[in-house]
């Protein structure tokens, strides 16, 4: 679970420091107050990408500080990062460039290392995830997650892998010597140019989130220079004017708050005279760095042109191309060895994909079933789900012979069709949530975060998805952002979160709500105004009182 989170200069955010409980903790405000962007920072933390925007404006840096208990961590990782007592703290900071560095318990930490380990601390189901649910991919794995089938899910796609190996073997000793020649050369020249540009995870997003900043950098040097100067110089007038008042005090007291006020007023231009000549300092780029930049992202260009949408498709042609290269490299094998060869292969993925079908389709019965009572306690009547696993052993990949697609239908006299084309946003969000529940059964993963999980359901269905979340809490601990009371009314800890002006930029700040706060809180929630009525507060009560708060 999350002990305690810190955040600094990230977004609206200037500077928090936030204890949740361990069960349900609700954050609610008003729309665009910042709820969804402390759920943001935890993701930052965790691995996320980031990019320049998330910079407080003016700040030097961002961080974000985590500290976590968590006894269920796999034996490598807690011993990769000597975590003995399950206690242990994670922090990630990001520069004006876009450029982050990261620590587990004061030990430097890679972005795939920051992802690894949250992974396994917590699951974030985010405003538009119900829509990764839609791609077959997702429901196969959200399955094999379910029922813990993911080392034979890897097994399946190295034996793939082996098999792939021995048809290059094979159609390479079929080739005539020049055309082998040939494509050595084809293909060593394109894993060459792979290879030699050194690809680095992480590095075509940091480029992209500095290239604005550097091609516009004399603009942005200039700006902020004048900027500079017209702060220095209202700086220095305020002193002045402060000195005067000075005076003016001693013959006159009723003028010492004007002078404390223009004393702060005067210290805070200091300040931010200070920072803007800092920020002019960063921006002011050379050349070299500016073409080095120009360079690479050029470079990533036409890689994905050549070789596939992404970097990561990237390295994984190139993966491809070297396993051709070793292929025809090496012909010490006849062809009747290799098609022995490839024939025990072929049998070896197909024993183990056939394998792996029988526990989808046992995980599959059982995750339906579970989803379906899961479902009949969010407000549908009539709801009807089904996980198909379809096998095609003509068809087998990397991921095994298996076609999964969740059914679904919440009408009656309706057949069972694939999701993607029956639920609306209302019910995706729901069955999400159902199955979030299921697989909360079935992993390790201590957190859980929904935003705004209720979108798109009324007043009697928040009140099923508030009793949901609850029971979720009682083995989990959960963050939820929500605008319906009847959700907010069963939170066994509730913050609220509001946004205000600080030195001319938002900063939002949350604060935890003591029970007469709350109760104003969903009163305001209830009828939309922010001093509750008599009649609000009336039934706000009612809602804390029939959710047992």
């Amino acid at each position: 679970m999350l002990k305690k989170l810190s955040i600094k200069n990230f977004a609206v955010i200037d500077s928090l420091d936030l204890e949740p409980g361990p069960g349900l903790n609700i954050f609610t405000g008003e729309t665009g107050a910042g709820k969804s962007i402390i759920i943001s920072a935890l993701g930052f933390l965790l691995g996320e990408r980031s990019g320049t925007d998330i910079l407080r404006p003016g700040a030097a840096s961002a961080e974000v500080e985590g500290e976590f208990q968590a006894e269920n961590l796999p034996q490598n990782v807690a011993q990769r990062w000597n975590l003995k007592d399950g206690s242990f703290k994670i922090r990630r900071q990001a520069d004006p460039k876009g450029r982050t560095r990261a620590a587990i318990n004061g030990a430097p930490a890679t972005l795939a290392q920051l992802s690894e380990i949250g992974g396994f601390l917590v699951d974030f189901h985010g405003q538009n995830e119900h829509q990764s649910l839609l791609k077959p991919e997702t429901q196969r794995d959200l399955l094999d997650r379910y029922g813990k089938l993911e080392k034979e899910a890897r097994a399946v796609e190295e034996a793939w892998s082996a098999a792939r190996a021995f048809e290059d073997g094979l159609n390479a000793v079929s080739m005539s010597e020049d055309e082998r020649g040939r494509l050595l050369d084809l293909y060593r020249f394109q894993l060459n140019e792979i290879e030699s540009a050194n690809l680095k995870e992480g590095e075509e997003e940091e480029l992209d989130a500095l290239w604005p900043r550097l091609k516009n950098s004399e603009k942005l040097f200039s700006l902020s220079g004048e900027a500079h100067a017209l702060v220095d110089d209202a700086a220095g007038g305020a002193e002045k004017a402060v000195e005067k008042l000075k005076v003016l005090s001693t013959i006159d007291s009723s003028a010492e708050s004007l002078t404390a006020r223009l004393s702060a007023a005067a210290i805070e231009l200091r300040d931010l005279s200070g920072e803007l000549r800092s920020y002019g300092k960063g921006v002011h780029s050379d050349p070299g760095e500016v073409d080095r930049c120009l360079s690479r992202l050029e470079k990533f260009k036409t890689l994905k042109k050549k070789y596939g949408a992404d970097i990561p498709a990237v390295l994984a042609k190139a993966e491809e191309l070297r396993s051709k290269v070793n292929g025809l490299e090496d012909l010490t094998l006849d062809r009747s060895e290799l098609e022995g060869k490839l024939a025990a292969a072929r049998a070896k993925l197909e024993k183990l994909a056939g394998a792996l079908h029988d526990k989808r389709l046992a995980a599959a019965t059982k995750l339906s079933a579970e989803i379906l009572k899961e479902a009949e306690g969010l407000g549908f009547k009539e709801v009807r789900f089904s996980v198909d696993a379809a096998y095609d052993e003509a068809a087998i990949t990397s991921s095994g012979g298996d076609s999964v697609e969740y059914l679904f239908t919440a009408n009656p006299g309706y057949p069972l069709r694939p999701l993607r084309y029956t639920a609306s946003g209302g019910e995706m969000a729901r069955i999400m949530l159902a199955l979030k529940t299921a697989l909360s059964r079935a992993d390790r993963i201590g957190a859980q975060v929904f935003d705004e999980v209720d979108a798109g359901v009324g007043a009697v269905t928040g009140r099923l998805v508030g009793e949901k979340l609850a029971r979720l809490a009682a083995q989990k601990q959960i963050f939820c952002i929500t605008h319906l009371p009847q959700v907010a009314a069963f939170g066994s800890e509730h913050y609220f979160v509001e946004k205000d002006v600080k030195a001319g930029v938002a900063a939002a700040s949350v604060r935890r709500l003591d029970a007469a706060s709350r109760e104003r809180e969903i009163a305001r929630m209830l009828g939309g105004k922010k001093q509750s009525t008599d009649l609000g507060l009336k039934h706000a009560r009612e809602l804390l009182a029939e959710a047992g708060k």
